[in-house]
């Protein structure tokens, strides 16, 4: 408690020294500085750089196609780097093929079908019967044979 006394006198103190500022307020002696706007920016001397550049490449582009050639330097340059037809072709025939294969071997997966399991109505009849009385080629020798139950 005391100490609260004690920090709202020392609030009260700082106050009357300087007067507090809300953040919206201002004053003359705060105000900000910016710098003068020319036109003399990066910004505006890269712009009348692009401008320039495209006029020029807009008259070589002109003098080059009224020249008489047949097709622009351009389109010559891209039609070199490019791969031709006949390889796409070959290339679009391998692809399909090993597209065909893999539809092939994915329609014999999906029909695939695990064997059938035959499984007995009641199991424990194999236990029951008796080993004697049984005439001889009838039965099998089922000592060794152990019974699924699941």
């Amino acid at each position: 408690m005391a100490s609260r006394l004690v920090w709202k006198s020392r609030l009260l103190r700082q106050s009357s020294l300087h007067p507090i500022r809300s953040y919206a307020s201002e004053s003359k002696a705060a105000t900000q500085h910016f710098p003068e706007e020319t036109f003399n920016g990066a910004a505006w001397r890269n712009a009348l750089i692009a401008v320039a550049a495209g006029l020029v490449w807009y008259r070589v582009d002109q003098h080059i196609t009224h020249s008489g050639d047949d097709k622009h330097p351009v389109t010559r340059w891209i039609e070199y780097h490019m791969t031709s037809s006949a390889e796409n072709d070959k290339i679009n025939s391998a692809n399909l093929e090993g597209a065909l294969a893999a539809a092939e071997y994915k329609l014999f997966a999906q029909e695939a079908q695990r064997p059938p399991i035959y499984r007995m109505r009641y199991p424990e009849t194999f236990e029951r019967a008796s080993p004697r009385g049984i005439s001889a080629g009838t039965s099998l020798d089922l000592t060794g044979v152990k019974i699924r139950t699941d």
